[in-house]
């Protein structure tokens, strides 16, 4: 037996050693052969891994402060003692490494958002900041647990981390729970490229870390590069095949103190004093307090006395003669010239006006007693037989002098001024369906379309940056798709501004002379008129929009301090500092990084062409040989500026854009492609004011124009699609081509159909809202987006989604921007021009 187990055991290592010699069979022999030494595999986290807290621990110890790196004493003592804490198994410096971000899966698939937990990192934070304030001492009337000094020793051979103080269990306990300083969290934005998988581009990735408070923006860079410089030639024993490098540090706190913000201040204060006006100014429009009675001879006259004059008498008697044997003229509805001047004054504030949000200019039904808008010029309505008796339009109560009722005109200028804010006249002023033309009906539609196209646009674009598994916007795809037909939503909106505009110019000077409306003659008078056609506009858009620029100053700061994620448009910087340019509307000549709100570009351009736009028309209609010569000149412009744009977007769309704000910023932010779309609306405008709603065309020429209409449509809609994107700029010129026999057509024959579309109360609301939910939406979308702290959700579902909410909350927001701000403004205009008349 004794025998047999040692034949077993010899066996056994005679078996052992046999597996052995073949266990490796050929792998020295390949070494050998090819004659290189074996490398390690790359592990593939490394190539992802920016700060591992994990390793500096363990290098910390054996570097210096100024030499091996360069940060603040008191950072580098706060790190050491987190650091020695993680080797040490400590629960907090776990919580702590836990709240920052790292690699998980995905990046190639758009996941570039390592962000740990913010939330937790506060709340960490906060622990610390109440244990140093509230903690229980230890037993025996010892110090404060949190207020132990600790510290490093570097100078023995064993690099050993040592305790200044050591109490008994109970302060090591402490010390293992609560984190002993003040923690941070900050957003680092890294540029990440794989050199190995041959990346066309850098992945931007934003990382999140913990760290703690005394870390400035720049420490926490230094210890970044400090880490992905030991990553990558200590840990992997070689330089790994990638190129990473640290774009930007923000730190980002819990909450926004408004009162350390100017801006905010300045908002709150505006915002404030417009509500308070709006708060009293309904009280007294619902006679819950009395105004005080209007006593001052200064500011009054009699109108009984005015009304029962005998040269006034005169005056309307020989008019309502003259009226009975001639045809009708606009001038002469206004009866005699008087020759006392205080009653040419009275007259001149005894008028009938329309709202100034109304979308144009003229009533579709001139009868009796209708009421004619022209801007905020002296003649407004006409009645040549009832001038005395003409009820106040049923949309101005507050408007002018003459709508007012009899109490109301006994009240102080004050008290009149003060009723522009009241909320109920201004609810029943956006929610009116008189409108002044309802034969352009169908252009209203278009513009609320267009309105929510680039709202989509906008969200799309934001949601493209920040979502958690984006494609690649060069790719084509996607939002690429939706931001290269967002182009067709700024031409449609700059071809409705166009036709508004030229059709107001021409309605005016087809209407009035140019004494009837400036109160002068000659090259003074139309010098005089262009300047009141360009400044109305401007001062009548400017009060709203400059609330919205100082609200967008305040939300994108707000953002920039308490969001995890932030947008690469500057807003938190560019409105501040260069808000002004916007109230100016000269954005468009600076640099596009410096830009305030995203459609700042629309409103400068708009602005600029409305102007450009008003001078031809003011040359056209002077006479028959310059009109001739300004269209030569328009067309001329149009095509040189669409052949300028295609030449420019085919070297543009060459360079691979950095995201979906880059592309933004590429394909739609182009002003001088604009220039078609808006002298083929001014074109169009003059085309429905010539026709005067009588258009008579046979039915197979109807029938061609409509195919070529939708023949255009059609092509300019697929053209971003064909895979040359440059050719997309030529649909500048094709898509308002396509629009102008259909809006021609519903202005005329067509006209009673789309009428019946605006005389919901809420389709015309949305008309007049359209101008507050461009100027808001953006700062809508961003603080609503922004707020989720985490990457979006990327699907077509998630999307629209996101739109629905954001749409609703700029409805909101932008009603309350027209009932505190927009509306009381027109009307304080409005209201102030009486005055003067």
């Amino acid at each position: 037996m004794l025998m047999f187990k040692v034949f077993c055991v010899l066996l056994f290592v005679i078996l052992a050693e046999g597996g052995k010699s073949y266990s490796r069979p050929n792998i020295p022999r390949k070494e050998n052969r090819a004659g290189k030494r074996p490398e390690k595999i790359e592990v593939f986290d490394n190539l992802f891994n920016v700060y591992d807290p994990t390793f500096l621990a363990v290098v910390w110890p054996k570097i210096t402060n100024g030499m091996h790196i360069l940060i603040d004493p008191n950072c580098w003592e706060e790190l050491g003692y987190f650091f020695k804490d993680l080797t040490e198994g400590k629960a907090w410096a776990y919580n702590v490494l836990d709240a920052s971000g790292r690699y998980g899966s995905g990046l190639f698939m758009g996941n570039r958002y390592w962000l740990g937990s913010k939330e937790r990192c506060l709340e960490l934070d906060k622990q610390s900041f109440v244990t140093n304030r509230t903690s229980p001492l230890v037993d025996n009337g010892d110090e404060d647990v949190t207020s132990i000094s600790r510290t490093k020793y570097f100078d023995d051979e064993r690099l050993e981390w040592r305790w200044m103080v050591y109490h008994d269990d109970v302060v090591h306990n402490a010390a293992d729970t609560w984190p002993p300083f003040r923690l941070a969290y900050t957003a680092l934005g890294l540029s990440l490229n794989i050199t190995k998988t041959n990346m066309i581009k850098s992945t931007d990735i934003v990382l999140g870390l913990c760290m703690p408070y005394s870390c400035t923006p720049r420490d926490i860079a230094s210890v970044i590069n400090f880490s992905i410089m030991v990553n990558d030639n200590l840990k992997a024993n070689k330089t790994s095949s990638r190129v990473a490098r640290v774009t930007t540090v923000r730190r980002v706190v819990g909450h926004y103190d408004i009162t350390s913000d100017s801006y905010g201040v300045l908002l709150l204060c505006i915002t404030t004093i417009l509500a308070a006006l709006a708060i009293v100014a309904t009280v007294v429009d619902l006679d819950l307090m009395k105004c005080l009675p209007y006593g001052s001879k200064s500011m009054t006259f009699d109108l009984e006395k005015y009304n029962t004059d005998p040269s006034r008498k005169l005056g309307r008697d020989h008019a309502s003669a003259k009226h009975e044997h001639e045809p009708k003229t606009e001038t002469e509805t206004l009866g005699v010239e008087n020759t006392n001047t205080h009653y040419m004054a009275v007259e001149s504030l005894v008028k009938c006006s329309a709202p100034t949000i109304t979308l144009d200019v003229n009533c579709a039904d001139k009868i009796v007693g209708s009421c004619k808008r022209c801007g905020k010029y002296r003649k407004q309505c006409s009645n040549p037989r009832q001038l005395d008796n003409l009820p106040p339009c049923p949309r101005l109560q507050y408007n002018s002098f003459a709508s007012l009722s009899t109490e109301s005109k006994k009240k102080n200028i004050f008290c009149r001024l003060l009723l522009c804010f009241s909320l109920a006249y201004c609810w029943k002023r956006i929610f009116n369906t008189n409108m002044a033309n309802k034969d352009l009906s169908l252009i209203h539609v278009m513009r609320v379309l267009a309105t929510f196209w680039i709202m989509f646009v906008h969200v799309a674009v934001i949601v493209g940056y920040i979502s958690d598994s984006a494609a690649d916007i060069n790719d084509q795809s996607g939002v690429y798709f939706i931001i290269a037909t967002g182009t067709i939503a700024f031409d449609t909106l700059f071809f409705v501004s166009g036709l508004f505009s030229a059709h107001h110019f021409f309605f005016l000077k087809s209407q009035y002379s140019v004494k009837e409306l400036v109160g002068f003659q000659g090259v003074c008078g139309e010098v005089l008129q262009f300047i009141c056609f360009v400044t109305n506009r401007v001062i009548r858009l400017l009060p709203p929009y400059a609330y919205a620029v100082l609200l967008s100053a305040v939300m994108a700061q707000s953002a920039h301090q308490t969001a995890t994620l932030a947008l690469p448009d500057g807003d938190e910087v560019n409105c501040h500092d260069h808000g002004w340019r916007n109230l100016l509307y000269v954005t468009t000549i600076y640099p596009k990084s410096e830009q305030c709100m995203q459609i700042a570009w629309y409103l400068s351009t708009e602005t600029q062409l409305h102007m450009v736009g008003a001078l031809l028309c003011a040359m056209s209609a002077t006479s028959t040989l310059r009109g001739r010569i300004v269209a030569v000149l328009t067309l001329f412009a149009m095509v040189s500026a669409t052949v300028a744009d295609a030449s420019s977007a085919y070297f543009d769309f060459q360079q691979f854009f950095a995201n979906s704000f880059g592309a933004y910023a590429i394909i739609i932010e182009r002003p001088w492609a604009r220039i078609a779309p808006y002298f083929m609306g001014v074109f169009t405008g003059w085309l429905i004011h010539v026709v005067q709603g009588k258009l008579k065309v046979s039915k197979v020429t109807s029938s061609l124009l409509w195919m070529a209409s939708i023949s255009f449509m059609f092509t300019s809609s697929a053209v971003p699609m064909v895979g040359l994107p440059w050719l997309a700029s030529w649909l500048h010129l094709t898509w308002p081509i396509s629009l102008l026999w259909p809006v021609l057509m519903g202005a005329t024959n067509m006209a009673g159909l789309f009428r019946k579309v605006t005389t919901h109360s809420s389709v015309a609301a949305l008309s007049r809202l359209s101008y507050g939910m461009l100027l808001l939406h953006a700062a809508v979308a961003r603080t609503m987006l922004l707020a989720v702290d985490s990457a979006l959700c990327s699907t077509t579902l998630c999307l629209w989604l996101y739109f629905a909410g954001t749409t609703l909350c700029t409805i909101l927001a932008s009603l309350l921007l027209s009932l505190l701000v927009e509306m009381p403004c027109c009307s304080l205009l409005r209201r102030l021009s009486d005055c003067a008349s």
